[in-house]
C-alpha cells in the first residue's frame, strides 16, 4: 500500500480540476467567443435611398447579390461598385462585380464604378467623393455581416459632415456560418482578423 506523501496531490482532485476547467470553457469561455463573433454583426436597417453602395472583397459575388435584390426591392435604382484591386493582369474585381451584376439583370446605365479603393477605410473615401460629385443624399452601404460592424464605424466617421444619410445591408457569406468558429482555422482568421481590424480603426480614425 502506497502513501501519499505530504505534497502530492490525491488523484481525485485531479478529476475536480479537469471538470471545473470543463465548466469553464462551455460557460464562460464559449459564451464569450460566441460573443465575439456575434458583435462584429450590426442590425440590418433598410431605408430607401439613391444609390447601394457595394463594398468589394466578396468571394462568391455574395455582396453584389444582395445588392441586386435591394434594387428588384425598390431600395435604389443605381449601384456603386466600390474595389479597386486587380484579379490579374487582365480583370479588376470592380469588373467582374460588374459583370456579375449585368448578369443578374441589371441594367448598364443604372451601375457606377469606383476603382481606386484598396480598403475599407478607401472605399469610405471614395464613395463619398463619388456621391458627392453626383448630388447624391443617401446610401446603402452592402457588405457581409462580419465585416458590418467595422464598415459602419468606417462610413460614419468619413461620411461626418456629409450630410447624405447611409443605411446598412448585410450579404450572407456563402462560406460559413461563424458558429463554433474557434474550432476552425479559417474561421479563427476571420473572427480574430476582423477584430485587430477593427481595433486598429477605432484606435486610428
Amino acid at each position: 500500500m502506497s502513501i501519499l506523501s505530504p505534497l502530492a496531490k490525491p488523484p481525485w482532485l485531479y478529476v475536480i480540476i479537469s471538470i471545473l476547467f470543463i465548466i469553464t470553457v462551455l460557460f464562460i469561455w464559449k459564451p464569450f467567443f460566441t460573443w465575439m463573433a456575434n458583435h462584429l454583426y450590426i442590425d440590418e436597417k433598410l431605408e430607401s435611398s439613391d444609390v447601394i453602395i457595394v463594398l468589394g472583397g466578396e468571394n462568391e459575388g455574395e455582396r453584389t447579390a444582395r445588392a441586386v435584390q435591394l434594387y428588384e426591392q425598390g431600395y435604389a435604382d443605381k449601384l456603386l461598385l466600390s474595389d479597386g484591386t486587380s484579379l490579374s493582369w487582365r480583370t479588376s474585381a470592380v469588373e467582374e462585380m460588374k459583370a456579375y451584376a449585368l448578369h443578374l439583370g441589371i441594367p448598364a446605365p443604372a451601375i457606377h464604378i469606383e476603382n481606386q479603393s484598396r480598403s475599407t477605410y478607401e472605399n469610405a473615401v471614395y464613395s463619398r467623393q463619388y456621391v458627392e460629385e453626383q448630388g447624391w443624399d443617401s446610401a446603402i452601404v452592402v457588405t457581409v455581416g462580419w465585416h458590418s460592424r467595422r464598415s459602419r464605424y468606417i462610413f460614419e466617421e468619413v461620411f461626418e459632415g456629409s450630410g447624405i444619410q447611409l443605411s446598412y445591408g448585410l450579404a450572407k457569406d456563402p462560406r460559413f456560418e461563424l458558429d463554433n468558429w474557434w474550432k476552425d482555422m479559417e474561421k479563427q482568421q476571420t473572427v480574430l482578423t476582423e477584430w485587430a481590424k477593427y481595433v486598429v480603426y477605432k484606435v486610428r480614425y
